[in-house]
């Protein structure tokens, strides 16, 4: 009797176990090609953990790490987290930038689900059965759903991250109201607090995207953290496209908006739903920022904002060689996540 308890305390979910599900159509799986690697995109750890979408041997594409890989067992995070053959995803850059701050006893576990080149109503419990990807003749959203609920007995879901919008951009009024429909349906089917952040991502924005569809898109979804309970939506300002299309980024964008993605999930996030590293509030006007001495312009190029105790708590651009006290105004920290 006693081993019996201990074998069914040990299958208890992990409080710890910070799980996130990834869904979506191409730009979520990557963007279905591999780039040259960029820094850091292969750097792994034991916090970070993937549930395998499929079942994979080899060496990963870009990477070239072996995969042996098989579906719905969890392996240690590399790209890529959907299909064999792609790359990185936003996916990656979110778990490594949200283990830089969230504390030390905390594994961030990922569900990736999305599928490329499916329209958003593949997502719906009634929705078509998806024709590509992991789930190609399966209904999609049971098939989600049946990978999230094996996720949950062994972590906690914390989020949810959607990047879809390809197919079904010129309809904005509609995938609005869908979506918050899937948000609901996955919530109310995985018993999930209906405060867990969902973190939804703008099309391309650059000027090589089809852009009349792509801006009514994301003024749509900009506007949906007015209208959905602790959402919020992730820009695609600045970052730029592969070149071999007019939908997909670049992997160093990839890197960017996976970045994004946790620094908009932290916002929503309280401490007590996602434990931070180190104190909890942070007093602006004792900071350290490096490179430059105290009294001097800061040069041109990337700046470090960090605490007194060496966090770093901010990654900003330096223009014009401006003073601290201009640095100071531009410091865009969310003071309950350090």
């Amino acid at each position: 009797m006693a081993a019996l308890l201990i074998g069914k305390l040990s299958a208890a979910p992990d409080p710890n176990y910070h799980i996130f599900l990834l869904f979506g159509q191409s730009n979520m799986t990557g963007g279905g090609a591999t780039s040259p690697v960029v820094a850091k995109e292969c750097d792994t750890t034991s916090r970070i953990k993937v549930m395998a979408y499929q079942t994979c041997t080899g060496t990963s594409p870009e990477c070239k790490f072996p995969m042996g890989r098989t579906v719905d067992k969890w392996y240690t995070s590399f790209p890529p987290l959907h299909d064999c053959g792609e790359g990185i995803c936003p996916g990656d850059f979110f778990a490594k930038t949200l283990l830089d701050s969230v504390r030390s006893d905390i594994t961030i576990g990922l569900i990736p689900c999305a599928l490329a080149g499916q329209a958003l109503n593949v997502f719906l419990p009634d929705g078509p059965n998806a024709t590509l990807g992991a789930a190609t003749g399966k209904q999609a959203y049971a098939w989600m759903i049946a990978r999230c609920k094996l996720a949950q007995q062994v972590g906690v879901i914390k989020g949810i991250l959607l990047h879809q919008g390809e197919s079904g951009s010129g309809n904005s009024t509609a995938w609005d109201a869908m979506a918050m429909t899937v948000f609901d349906n996955i919530k109310k089917d995985l018993s999930l607090d209906a405060n867990t952040p969902v973190i939804v991502g703008e099309l391309r924005s650059d000027a090589t995207s089809p852009s009349q569809n792509n801006t009514n898109f994301n003024k749509m979804v900009d506007g949906l953290p007015a209208k959905y309970k602790n959402c919020a939506y992730v820009s695609s300002s600045g970052l730029v496209g592969n070149g071999r299309d007019v939908w997909h980024f670049t992997s160093a964008s990839f890197q960017e908006f996976g970045t994004r993605y946790a620094k908009a999930y932290l916002s929503l996030a309280s401490s007590a739903w996602e434990p931070r590293q180190g104190t909890t509030s942070i007093n602006k006007s004792k900071l350290l920022m490096q490179p430059a001495s105290a009294g001097a312009n800061f040069p041109d190029g990337e700046l470090k904002i960090i605490s007194l105790d060496g966090k770093i708590l901010d990654v900003i651009q330096s223009k014009n060689g401006k003073s601290p006290g201009e640095i100071k105004k531009d410091i865009r920290l969310n003071i309950d996540a350090p």
